[in-house]
């Protein structure tokens, strides 16, 4: 009988292990990583991570305000992780077996088709190599860069991420595609082979009549930047200034060459401030405003998010006023986003300015709805 009971004992135990191990391994562990930048240097936050075994979904989370996330779940065998963050992702097999605690960091290599209308005044072009969007043996850039200054067309370029006379000593990066703004925006087939089509500060306006094929192109789903004296391109969209966002008249009357402005959103005043020291009290300097820029009369708050507010001085038919304005917006339009800023970027030294962080935040924001 005592023969039996330490049996029954013995089996007891082992159907414990046996059954704690299963529960381990059902369970799972975890694995950290971070998610980088194309230039393999800043974090990025607020990405989706998803952990997959053989097509099942083990695990999600979001990286974030300094990239570091965790999934948890991992098992043995091999494992896959996809990230992505609005037009940008990130994929890794792996091996749980081989692992530590940690693999390398994540980088978002997967890059969407980016235009980049060139103008006077503004050149997110710089800060979107800044960010990593470049070929690191040619220097070429990885996105298209259209005259909208000129048309003229440049017989020593080849297409779309063709020239590879750019350098990282040119602070402007000239274009590098055989086609010019009005050729992109009065063919709506040419428009929907980009991701996302950025509109510089200071771009020509003699392509107006074309404005509704932007329209359409976001209501496709396609991403609009569009900063300053772009803004007429946005009057088809915002029906005159009825929808959306409202631009005050008399036009590019805006005074202030800089502003402490109020951070409206939490995300980005905590990222700004965690990773760089650039918020104080969620407020940011801003000043890279153009002299006589586009004010924002009002939007709709229904539709319309506000990233700034701050106290500038514009001129209006009866005199000068100073008070509080909004200062950059994002709207959904159809399937597709558009962001519209009265400042942009106008950084030509080397790194990043505080402004520059903010549109790179929104880089990487664009497309994410």
């Amino acid at each position: 009988m005592k023969k039996f009971l330490l049996l029954l004992t013995i089996c007891a135990f082992v159907w414990s292990c046996s059954d704690s191990k299963e529960k381990e391994e059902l369970e799972g562990t975890s694995l950290t990583s971070r998610l980088l930048a194309p230039n393999n240097v800043d974090p990025i936050f607020d990405a989706k991570v998803v952990l997959t075994k053989n097509g099942q979904v083990l695990s999600e989370t979001t990286t974030g305000i300094d990239g570091y996330f965790t999934v948890n779940n991992v098992q043995s065998g091999t494992h896959t992780i996809s990230i992505t963050k609005g037009l940008f992702s990130a994929e890794r097999t792996f091996d749980a077996d081989e692992y530590e605690d940690e693999i390398l960091d994540f980088i978002l290599d997967n890059l969407p088709n980016i235009a980049v209308v060139t103008g006077h005044f503004d050149n997110i072009q710089s800060v979107l190599y800044d960010i990593g969007l470049v070929n690191p043996e040619t220097g070429e850039p990885l996105f298209d860069i259209i005259d909208g200054v000129s048309f003229e067309r440049l017989s020593s370029s080849h297409g779309h991420h063709g020239n590879a006379q750019v350098s990282r000593t040119n602070e402007f990066l000239v274009p590098n595609v055989d086609f010019s703004f009005g050729d992109l925006i009065s063919d709506p087939s040419m428009l929907a082979q980009y991701d996302v089509v950025f509109l510089n500060c200071g771009l020509t306006t003699s392509q107006l009549e074309h404005s509704s094929n932007l329209t359409d192109y976001v209501a496709n789903g396609g991403v609009l930047y569009a900063t300053d004296y772009a803004y007429e391109y946005l009057f088809d969209v915002t029906n005159d200034g009825q929808d959306y966002i409202t631009f005050l008249d008399p036009y590019k009357s805006g005074i202030s060459l800089q502003t402490e402005a109020t951070i409206m959103d939490a995300d980005l005043a905590l990222w700004l401030e965690i990773n760089y020291g650039i918020s104080v009290n969620n407020t940011v300097l801003i000043d890279e405003f153009l002299s006589a820029w586009q004010v924002v009369d009002s939007f709709d708050d229904t539709t319309v998010l506000n990233w700034f507010n701050g106290e500038v001085t514009y001129g209006t038919n009866d005199g000068e006023v100073t008070e509080n304005k909004d200062l950059m917006f994002t709207f959904l339009h159809g399937d597709g986003a558009i962001l519209y800023s009265s400042f942009h970027t106008e950084n030509h030294d080397e790194g990043f300015s505080d402004v520059d962080r903010i549109m790179e935040y929104q880089v990487f924001n664009l497309g994410d709805h």
